[in-house]
C-alpha cells in the first residue's frame, strides 16, 4: 500500500481513541488527552486522590512490564478520583521512566508516565508526578560537587546544595520535561523536611555577601540561629525560583513542596506554591490529620492531607476513615497512598478499599470540602518561639507541644484553630479565646498584641511551668522558688485528682487571683507535710481574663494519656469560655469540628475510638459508636432545621431560650456532619 492509504487507515483506527494531528506527509502524533482537557479539575477544586510511589533505584530494570491501561482504567472506574499522583523520581535518584535530561533507571519496557496520562485524561483525572527534589542521592554520586557540606565538611546522604548547580543542572530540566508530557502538575518530595544547613562554598559566597561575615557558625556557636535563619529563605528561595522558572513555560502546571508551610514549616507562604500538601505518619495519623490539617488550613492555598493506606501493616477501611473525617471535616482535600511494584505497575489487592474509601468519602463531599472554620479557640502556634527553639532548619520535636496541647483540647470536645504569629497578627480578634502552649519567649511585639487583646475584652490560656513566668504580672501571681521536676499530684475536688512526672512551679496569688485546683506532693488531701500550690489561676485584665496552668502538661499527655490532664485544660477553657456556639454532651471518645459552608453552620462530630498511641496495635478493624449525643447551640439567630449528612435526616430543634438550642444527634459510627440552617440572618424570630 502507498504511504497516504495506511495514513488513512490509521487515522480510523484511532479516533475512537484520542485526538489525531497530521504532522507532515508521513507524521502523525496521537493526543494523550481523548477529550476536553479543561474537564480535569484544578487542583483547587480536587476533593479526592490517591498517590502511589515505589522510587526506583538500581533493581529496576523492567519499568513498565507488568503496567497496562487496563489494570488504570479498572482503579479508576472502581474509586473515581479528582485525581492522581504516580511515581517520577524517587529519593533514590532514578527517574522511573524515560527521562532524556534526568538519571535513568537500569531498565524500561514501557514509559509509565504515558501510560497514566493516556488513561486518566480519558477519564478526564488530572494526573501529578511525585518527584523528590532536594534528596536526590544518584546526583550526589555523580556530581558530588552539588552536595550539602556538613558543618564537619562531610557529605551527607543525596541532599544538593539549595545554590548549586543542581537546580538548573537537573532539577528545573527534568520538571520541565515532565510538564511536557501533559501531566498536570507535580509533588516535590524532601524539600523542608530533608533540608540541613549547608557550609558549602555556595552557601558560604552567599551568607558572606549578605551578613558580611566570612565563618560560617556551627551548632552551639554565636550567630548560630542566624545561620539557620539563612538556610530556611535559601531553601525558600530555591523553593521559588524552580516553581517562578517552571510556570514561565508552563503556568498552569501545578506545583507544591511536601509539608512547605505547614506544622513543619510554620511561616507565611512566600514562594508560589499552586497549592499545599503533606503525607501524615503510617502510624497515630487520626491525631496526625487534627493537627496538620488546622496547620494548613490556614495558610490561604488550597490544602489537602495524604493518609498512608498501611504502617506495618494495611490500615483498615475505618482506620482510614477516621483519619480522613479529621481532613474532610476541616474543610481540605483528602488523597491516599499505596506503594506501586517496583515496575510501576499498581497493586491490585487494595482497589476494594480504595473504592469503599473513596465512596465514604464522596458522600461528605458536597457538604464539608471549603468550608471554613467558625472562629472560637485559637491554639497560638508562635513562629517566633518555634524559631528561637529550633537548633534544625525544620523538625517535629518544637512542635510536639502544640500537637498534644491540640489533643487536650479535642479531646475535651473543644473546637480549635491552629494559627501562627502572622495569622492572630490578622484575626485574633475574631476569637474568644486564644491558648498559648509551652513556649517561652514569644517576642515582645506579638506579646502585647496578645495583651491589648485580652485587655480589649479576649481571654488568654497560657500552659506551662516557662511559658507563665513571663506572664507572673499579668496573671498576678509571684513564682516560690525554682522550677520543681518531679512528680506531682492535681487536687482540684473531692474526687478529682491525677498525677504525673513533669515541670511544675510553686506559686503565690495576689487576693484578687481565682485559683483552680492545687499541687500536692501527695494523693491524700489531708496529708500536709509538704503544702499545697494553686495549679491553675485566671485574673482580671482589663475588660478580659487571663489563665494560667504552672505545669508542662503536653509531654505527659504524649507518653501516657490522662483523662485527668484533660480535664485540668479544658477545666480553664470551660471558665474562659462557659458558653461556646455548640457543645456536645454525651458518651464516646468525640472530636468536634466547627464550620460554616453556604451560610449554614456544620458540627462536625468524629469518633476517635481506637489504639492510636498504643503501638502495639499496628490494625483495628472497627469501633465502638459513641451513644446518643446532644447538641447545646447558643445563637442570636432563628434556627430552622438540623439534617444529619450524609444520611439527610432531619432533627427535631428545641428551643431552650431565646438565644438556645438544643438538638439530639443519633450514635456515630464514624463522622456525622451535623447541617444547620437559620433564618432571618442575626434577626430572632419566635416560633
Amino acid at each position: 500500500m502507498k504511504t497516504n492509504t495506511w495514513m488513512i487507515l490509521f487515522l480510523l483506527l484511532f479516533t475512537t481513541i484520542g485526538e489525531v494531528k497530521v504532522l507532515g506527509e508521513n507524521h502523525l502524533q496521537i493526543s494523550s488527552q481523548a477529550g476536553d482537557s479543561s474537564k480535569i479539575l484544578r487542583r483547587a477544586d480536587s476533593f479526592l486522590g490517591f498517590h502511589f510511589d515505589f522510587h526506583a533505584n538500581e533493581d529496576c530494570d523492567k519499568i513498565g512490564k507488568m503496567l497496562t491501561e487496563s489494570m488504570i482504567d479498572s482503579f479508576l472506574i472502581l474509586t473515581k478520583p479528582d485525581y492522581i499522583q504516580v511515581d517520577s523520581k524517587g529519593h533514590a535518584g532514578y527517574s522511573s521512566y524515560p527521562t532524556k535530561v534526568g538519571n535513568r533507571a537500569p531498565g524500561y519496557e514501557k514509559d509509565p508516565l504515558d501510560i497514566f496520562r493516556k488513561v486518566t485524561a480519558r477519564h478526564y483525572v488530572g494526573l501529578y508526578a511525585h518527584y523528590s527534589g532536594i534528596w536526590d542521592k544518584r546526583a550526589v554520586q555523580l556530581h558530588p560537587e552539588w552536595s550539602i557540606i556538613n558543618e564537619d565538611g562531610s557529605i551527607p546522604d543525596g541532599k544538593l546544595a539549595y545554590a548549586g548547580p543542581y537546580i538548573d543542572e537537573l532539577l528545573i530540566p527534568q520538571l520541565k520535561e515532565i510538564a511536557a508530557k501533559g501531566l498536570d502538575g507535580v509533588w516535590v518530595d524532601g524539600d523542608c523536611w530533608a533540608s540541613l544547613p549547608d557550609y558549602s562554598e555556595y552557601s558560604g559566597k552567599r551568607y558572606t555577601a549578605e551578613t558580611g561575615e566570612k565563618n560560617l557558625p556551627k551548632k552551639g556557636e554565636k550567630g548560630f540561629k542566624k545561620f539557620l535563619e539563612f538556610n530556611r529563605k535559601e531553601l525558600q528561595k530555591y523553593i521559588k525560583k524552580y516553581i517562578d522558572e517552571v510556570h514561565k513555560e508552563y503556568p498552569d502546571f501545578q506545583i507544591t513542596s511536601n509539608w512547605a508551610y505547614s506544622s513543619l514549616m510554620p511561616e507565611e507562604v512566600s514562594s508560589g506554591m499552586d497549592y499545599l500538601s503533606g503525607d501524615m505518619a503510617g502510624m497515630g495519623s487520626v491525631y496526625s490529620a487534627a493537627w496538620d490539617g488546622r496547620c494548613l488550613a490556614g495558610q490561604g492555598l488550597p490544602w489537602d492531607l495524604m493518609a498512608w493506606g498501611f504502617n506495618t501493616n494495611p490500615k483498615s477501611l475505618t482506620m482510614l476513615q477516621q483519619e480522613a473525617a479529621q481532613v474532610i471535616s476541616l474543610g481540605g482535600g483528602f488523597q491516599v497512598y499505596y506503594g506501586q511494584n517496583r515496575d510501576a505497575s499498581l497493586k491490585k489487592t487494595y482497589f476494594d478499599r480504595m473504592a469503599k474509601l473513596a465512596s465514604w468519602c464522596r458522600a461528605r463531599q458536597e457538604t464539608c470540602f471549603k468550608s471554613k472554620a467558625i472562629p472560637q479557640i485559637a491554639l497560638w502556634y508562635s513562629t517566633y518561639a518555634w524559631k528561637k527553639a529550633q537548633d534544625k532548619m525544620y523538625s517535629y520535636n518544637e512542635s510536639d507541644r502544640m500537637a498534644q496541647t491540640l489533643s487536650m483540647l479535642l479531646d475535651g470536645r473543644q473546637s480549635v484553630e491552629v494559627l501562627m504569629d502572622h495569622h492572630l497578627k490578622e484575626t485574633i480578634n475574631k476569637y474568644p479565646l486564644i491558648v498559648l502552649p509551652e513556649w517561652t519567649d514569644v517576642g515582645n511585639e506579638m506579646k502585647q498584641l496578645v495583651l491589648d487583646y485580652v485587655k480589649n475584652g479576649g481571654n488568654l490560656l497560657i500552659t506551662g511551668a516557662s511559658a507563665t513566668t513571663a506572664f507572673h504580672n499579668e496573671l498576678g501571681v509571684k513564682p516560690v522558688d525554682k522550677q520543681n521536676d518531679g512528680y506531682v499530684f492535681f487536687y482540684s475536688g473531692k474526687d478529682q485528682y491525677g498525677s504525673t512526672h513533669t515541670k511544675w512551679q510553686k506559686i503565690e496569688t495576689n487576693p484578687a487571683v481565682k485559683v483552680i485546683g492545687l499541687f500536692m506532693t501527695s494523693d491524700d488531701p489531708d496529708y500536709f507535710t509538704t503544702g499545697k500550690y494553686p495549679m491553675a489561676t485566671i485574673a482580671g485584665y482589663g475588660k478580659g481574663k487571663i489563665a494560667g496552668i504552672y505545669c508542662d502538661l503536653s509531654g505527659p499527655y504524649m507518653n501516657m494519656r490522662s483523662s485527668y490532664l484533660c480535664k485540668m485544660v479544658n477545666h480553664l477553657v470551660n471558665e474562659l469560655l462557659p458558653e461556646p456556639l455548640v457543645k456536645v454532651e454525651g458518651d464516646g471518645d468525640i472530636h468536634l469540628v466547627l464550620a460554616e459552608k453556604n451560610n449554614q453552620w456544620i458540627a462536625n462530630i468524629i469518633n476517635v475510638a481506637g489504639g492510636h498511641y498504643n503501638f502495639r496495635i499496628s490494625a483495628y478493624d472497627s469501633i465502638q459508636p459513641t451513644g446518643t449525643l446532644t447538641l447545646h447551640i447558643n445563637t442570636n439567630k432563628y434556627l430552622k432545621e438540623v439534617i444529619v449528612e450524609p444520611e439527610k435526616n432531619k432533627l427535631q430543634v428545641r428551643r431552650i431560650s431565646e438565644n438556645k438550642y438544643s438538638v439530639t444527634i443519633p450514635p456515630v459510627a464514624i463522622h456525622s456532619a451535623v447541617v444547620f440552617s437559620f433564618d432571618g440572618g442575626n434577626q430572632q424570630k419566635e416560633k
